[in-house]
């Protein structure tokens, strides 16, 4: 059933775009409805940006928007002062769906506040109304009366926060959030500053929401979870990552993979796969598969669709256990989504499986080095090394946030740790005459070394060294180094690259300070899943004894598959 909400705004009836003609900076709500038909426009918009990016055409969120391979229906109506387009992960989905809405003259809102959902219970809606009743209170107060009442909102705010003075950090809140306030873009809004809003309004903990519930009213929930379908994931689908990270789903292929772009807080934009490297989570805190709610504007209202009348709404990614069910076979989550996308049954091919699975991570190496020359371009590792570390490695802000690789270094762990275990299914299914497993060859441990030798070695590029060097890597050293790379923005590149022969360590020219923070950094570099609770801000004497040092070791070594 249709919800109606009223809002302010107001609509202008004004001619359609011409193609020929530049995008007006002036938003225009022309087209009340967001109807199937420009959904369908959107994912396509989608997917080809997702393509064009994992092409190498364009590296940036406002590159890919203005190429003409990666946006060829509406790059050439971009007007020349359409600023730079910013955003990280957070910003992505609302960005792209923003930007979107604009070139469609459609409606767009996004939530620009929000509070703990720990706050919105029946007592605590009390002291709410107490505090409201106090700042209209306040508004006609005299000078010393509004400290008096200011002291009384603070007394009533810090009990609403279950006595605590500090609000927690609503990007990884363990009970989810509310959104308090939404923005409904009106006729005449410039699209550069809509655009600028949204990426200091949006975080994650946007999308750190209760995935069961609609919030009635014009403060509801912009996405819903879906089933795990070929026609519920598609370009356009956005995955949160509670460990604090989102995507967007650009492509699905028909054995099951699914494509996402995600962007960064350096502005850079990468192309992914979804797997393990995206934790599952509680449906409070709403993770997972989400799609955008279609909503209509007209006089003056905003009518949009509840959960329970969305053909595509489903909670199957909250279910408790970690196992799930195919075709009577049990399974983990990441496996059941891939059997469920694919089209016919998923037989896996172990030559070509593993073949992708090492493109894959090259893709993503190389990604990791554009990242690590932004740092190095920045210049952290000629700074001193701050006191201590941030309060936590993979949450935080400023410099640390936008040049360092913690997050980006685990996932990519996280991908390999997967990808073996998967090579190893699959030789196993082979061996036990797996049906599900197709290999026409003779020998398959030959072969899958013949391809390991092929691709590590393809996969090779140049980095300069510290004192002007040209250094050569490729796959096989970065995978032999692995969990000696270092996330740490202050380190030199022989360092970020996990490089500590004699050598390198010389050439590297770090002081002993520098050094011995690397080395005390290694149980944090020995970490595949992300904690984002976890006290992390310890001095250099405090790191190694530290609760969160004490990790030891995966082994992730794919050349002793041969073995």
């Amino acid at each position: 059933m249709l919800k109606k909400y009223a809002v302010i705004a107001t609509l202008l009836v004004v001619s359609p775009t011409f193609a020929n003609t530049k995008k007006s900076l002036s938003w225009q709500v022309k087209n009340k409805t967001w109807t199937r038909s420009f959904e369908k426009s959107y994912e396509d918009f989608i997917a080809s940006l997702g393509k064009a990016k994992k092409a190498g055409l364009c590296h940036t969120t406002d590159q890919c928007l203005k190429s003409k391979e990666a946006n060829p229906k509406y790059y050439n109506l971009n007007p020349s002062n359409l600023r730079d387009v910013f955003s990280d992960c957070a910003d992505l989905p609302y960005i792209l769906r923003g930007y979107f809405a604009w070139m469609n003259d459609l409606p767009f809102s996004y939530p620009n506040a929000l509070h703990p959902a720990t706050w919105y219970t029946p007592e605590k809606d009390a002291i709410r109304a107490q505090i409201k009743e106090l700042e209209k209170e306040m508004y006609n107060a005299g000078f010393f009366k509004k400290r008096s009442i200011k002291a009384k909102i603070k007394d009533l705010r810090q009990a609403l926060n279950d006595g605590k003075k500090k609000v927690p950090d609503l990007r990884y809140n363990t009970l989810g959030n509310v959104v308090i306030s939404k923005r409904y873009v009106q006729n005449g809004d410039s699209v550069n500053e809509v655009l600028s809003s949204i990426s200091g309004s949006i975080s994650t903990a946007s999308f750190r929401t209760n995935a069961s519930k609609f919030e009635d009213g014009k403060n509801f929930r912009d996405t819903y979870p879906v089933e795990i379908s070929r026609d519920a994931i598609k370009p356009g689908t956005v995955l949160y990552d509670p460990n604090g990270h989102i995507a967007v789903v650009y492509e699905v292929t028909s054995n099951g993979k699914i494509h996402l772009i995600d962007a960064h807080p350096d502005n850079s934009l990468t192309a992914i796969t979804y797997g393990e490297k995206f934790s599952r989570t509680d449906v409070r805190i709403g993770g997972g598969f989400a799609n955008w709610r279609s909503f209509s504007v007209a006089n003056d209202t905003v009518e949009t669709v509840e959960n329970k009348e969305l053909s595509d709404y489903s909670l199957e990614q909250f279910q408790k256990s970690d196992t799930y069910n195919f075709n009577d076979r049990p399974m983990s989550f990441y496996e059941y989504v891939r059997n469920k996308l694919s089209k016919g049954n998923l037989v896996y091919e172990p030559v070509a499986e593993f073949s992708e699975l090492l493109d894959e991570i090259c893709y993503d190496v190389k990604e990791r080095n554009l990242a690590v020359n932004a740092s190095l371009k920045a210049g952290l590792q000629n700074q001193s090394h701050p006191d201590t570390l941030p309060e936590n490695i993979y949450g935080t802000e400023g410099d640390w946030e936008t040049y360092s690789s913690p997050s980006r270094d685990a996932r990519l762990k996280a991908s390999v740790r997967e990808g073996k275990e998967l090579v190893l299914k699959m030789i196993e299914g082979h061996r036990n005459g797996d049906a599900n497993i197709q290999y026409n060859g003779v020998d398959l441990l030959s072969d899958l070394e013949r391809v390991y030798k092929k691709k590590t070695a393809s996969c090779a590029f140049d980095i300069k060294g510290s004192a002007g060097n040209d250094i050569s890597l490729n796959l096989d050293m970065v995978l032999e180094n692995l969990f000696k790379l270092s996330f740490d923005p202050y380190h030199c590149v022989e360092l970020r690259w996990g490089l500590t022969d004699s050598t390198s360590i010389n050439n590297c020219g770090q002081n002993r300070e520098k050094l011995d923070w690397y080395n005390a950094q290694q149980g944090l570099r020995n970490r595949i899943d992300r904690d984002y609770s976890m006290k992390m801000d310890y001095s250099l004497r405090e790191l190694p004894s530290a609760p969160i040092s004490k990790v030891a070791q995966e082994d992730l070594g794919l050349k002793e598959i041969f073995n």
